[in-house]
């Protein structure tokens, strides 16, 4: 009992030493835990939202260009129209005049007239020469409205007749000749609108004149018996175009590129520069995507992080390339602060664990309570309830360690929080456009049998969007007791902006038909209408009829629409009915719209729709085509008018499968039966 002891109070100090070193080592070890499961957590978060931005925009971006080549297209084929409409009604025009080029003109934009060659003279071609000047007040237009991107508007034709509207005057007359010769015949622009017979957009080239890199869009136009008679293109400077189509800033070392069908682009540090696309990007899987046309997103080898997508209406790919350090930048700074916290944390540690050892002797109780207490909080905080906070009140290291975890668990409520309505947000953005397609369709006659009362139609119509609303609309109503109007249309672009085109559209077409007028006046007024502030460039193809159910006989326009397609219950099978289109409505004022007679007999069908149907697209980015919708109206020609719909769109569905619908898909199906009995008097 004499032995030597230690006092109860050393014991009791280095239990309560040990005690707490314990409860602190716990506590900053759940701590820890913490912070490294918030990182992983976020960081796998951030990456995916920021991968799904980076599609969206590319995504975006090409379909701005799309809808910009596509203008550019509606301009050539308005151009090809007109001169259409000079061969066909020379006698509604004026002669203008066009001189030969004249070097005091150099540097102003005028219109002026080459001969081919030596073997075109001047008096053979005088007639078209004359009629063509009337073309000026149109070019003119259309280069002021692109100023800086159309540098040249001209046509080629087959007698040998070349007018430019551009400001390069200074050939002249050749020593021997009586006028200025430029031989186009071999051109890219004149040689692919002969032979495809359709507008279209050239490979970029570098321009002649050296004002850079450029395109030519360019249309074939047809004389009054519709043969050939020359290419109508324009020249678009690429560089100008980059800069309105696909420029954005997208960080240090970040970049966009626009690759045509050969692979070609502009050096993005070279300004008008032409290089292949295979001496910037390296990577031959991306190189293979281009070719196929298809849309995604790689991280490459040389630790570039791409997202592309193709430009439908052209063949041309758009691609966006951005450093992967520029693309994870936030979640670099994300990573750095919770180092910098974890580092902190482990420094605040440290320095109570050896503030405990120095001062346990004398407040062994006071610091081992807190302690324990906040590793119950730490533990209440790693679990999940964010709202918990410590409630230690001390004014020393363990009171600064609670703080610390309130202000991390009030970060992590904020996060979420922001997530929710963030979430939220978006569910009601989605309830309002459900009901804008619930609105939508509404407007859009859908009571089958439509007219039960009838006994001399049957009609049967369809349409579904390809996002929630669409630019697609169709409709049929009686003018009179005897005469219903026909009408299917398809506005360009897509979602809530051709949806509100489509309402504008729809409603003036109507008006303008209750008023008794024919198709070509309907279409007239409409287009006078819609070009009217039509600051958004937005146009809509047409196909309308006006049929006397007493007689079968009808008048149709076609505004660049689909070709309809006829069944004669003579001949029983459905075969297109092709013809020379007009422009479409709202692609430039003063339009005038052709309208032609047809005759339906009892029993006869019409089927039309929109081009979703024939350019429904395959996981293998092929169409279902003009040649596969004839078939289904063919697997039972007699069917009636719902039937119809229901064999193309179970053959549109067998052959595109699981693809994402591009367009939106609209027909409508009509059988005249005859005309209905007279009463009896």
């Amino acid at each position: 009992m004499n032995g030597k002891r230690k006092p109860i109070r050393r014991r009791v100090q280095r239990i309560v030493l040990l005690t707490s070193a314990i409860v602190m080592g716990l506590a900053g070890l759940i701590g820890l835990l913490s912070m490294l499961s918030i990182r992983a957590t976020g960081r796998d978060a951030l990456r995916e939202q920021l991968e799904i931005n980076l599609s969206n925009t590319i995504g975006d971006k090409a379909a701005l260009a799309d809808e910009q080549f596509g203008k550019y297209l509606s301009y050539v084929s308005g151009f090809a129209a007109y001169i259409h409409d000079l061969y066909e009604n020379p006698s509604r025009y004026t002669d203008q005049e066009v001189l030969p080029p004249d070097a005091a003109n150099q540097g102003r934009m005028t219109m002026q007239r080459y001969l081919r060659d030596g073997g075109v003279a001047l008096e053979d071609v005088e007639r078209e020469l004359k009629l063509f000047g009337n073309l000026e007040v149109y070019w003119k237009n259309a280069v002021a409205q692109n100023e800086g991107i159309i540098t040249t508007v001209y046509i080629g034709t087959e007698s040998g007749l070349h007018i430019a509207y551009d400001p390069a005057s200074e050939l002249g007359v050749e020593p021997g000749s009586a006028e200025s010769h430029f031989d186009y015949s071999a051109s890219e622009w004149y040689v692919k609108a002969r032979d495809a017979g359709k507008p279209g957009i050239t490979d970029i080239y570098q321009d002649s004149y050296g004002r850079g890199a450029m395109i030519s869009c360019y249309a074939p136009f047809y004389d009054e018996k519709g043969a050939f008679a020359g290419s109508v293109s324009m020249d678009i400077l690429v560089n100008d175009l980059y800069s309105k189509v696909v420029s954005m800033d997208l960080g240090e070392g970040g970049g966009v590129l626009l690759l045509d069908r050969a692979g070609s682009t502009i050096d993005p540090e070279e300004g008008n520069t032409i290089v292949a696309g295979s001496s910037l990007i390296h990577d031959e899987r991306l190189l293979s995507a281009f070719a196929r046309q298809e849309s995604g997103s790689l991280l490459s080898g040389e630790g570039i992080y791409y997202a592309y997508s193709p430009v439908r209406s052209i063949g041309w790919t758009l691609c966006i390339g951005i450093p992967e350090s520029t693309v994870l930048s936030s979640l670099y700074r994300m990573d750095r602060s919770i180092q910098y916290a974890i580092l902190i944390f482990g420094a605040i540690l440290l320095l109570l664990v050896v503030s405990v050892f120095f001062v346990s002797r004398r407040f062994a109780k006071t610091i081992t309570g807190p302690l324990i207490r906040l590793g119950n909080d730490a533990r209440t905080i790693s679990r999940g309830d964010l709202s918990y906070r410590a409630e230690i009140q001390e004014n020393d290291e363990v009171g600064d360690l609670a703080g610390n975890f309130n202000e991390m668990a009030a970060s992590l409520s904020k996060y979420i929080a922001d997530l929710t309505r963030v979430t939220a947000e978006k569910e009601r953005i989605g309830a309002e456009l459900n009901v804008a397609t619930q609105i939508q369709a509404d407007m859009l006659p859908r009571i089958f049998p439509a007219f039960p009362g009838r006994g001399d139609l049957d009609i049967y119509a369809s349409m579904d969007p390809a996002k929630e609303v669409g630019g697609d609309f169709y409709d049929f109503f009686f003018v009179d007791d005897s005469r219903l109007c026909l009408v299917i249309a398809d506005v360009s672009g897509k979602g809530v902006p051709a949806a509100l085109f489509m309402v504008i559209a729809k409603t003036l077409i109507k008006n303008q038909a209750m008023l008794g007028l024919s198709p070509a006046e309907i279409l007239n007024n409409v287009n006078h209408q819609l070009c009217d502030g039509n600051e958004a460039e937005m146009f809509v193809t047409v196909w309308l009829a006006v049929l006397d159910l007493k007689t079968g006989r009808g008048l149709a326009a076609n505004a660049g629409h689909e070709h309809p397609a006829l069944m004669r219950k003579s001949e029983g099978r459905y075969e297109l009915v092709e013809y020379r289109h007009s422009p479409a409505v709202a692609v430039m004022p003063d339009l005038r719209f052709r309208e032609h007679e047809f005759v339906l007999s009892p029993g006869d069908r019409l089927f039309v729709y929109t081009d979703g149907v024939p350019e429904a697209t395959n996981a293998d980015n092929e169409l279902f085509g003009a040649e596969r919708m004839t078939a289904a109206l063919n697997v039972d020609p007699d069917a009636a008018p719902r039937q119809v719909l229901e064999n193309v769109r179970r053959a549109v569905d067998a052959f595109v499968q699981d693809a994402v619908q591009f367009d939106d898909l609209t027909m409508m199906c009509l059988e005249y039966i005859g005309p209905r009995p007279e009463p009896a008097e």
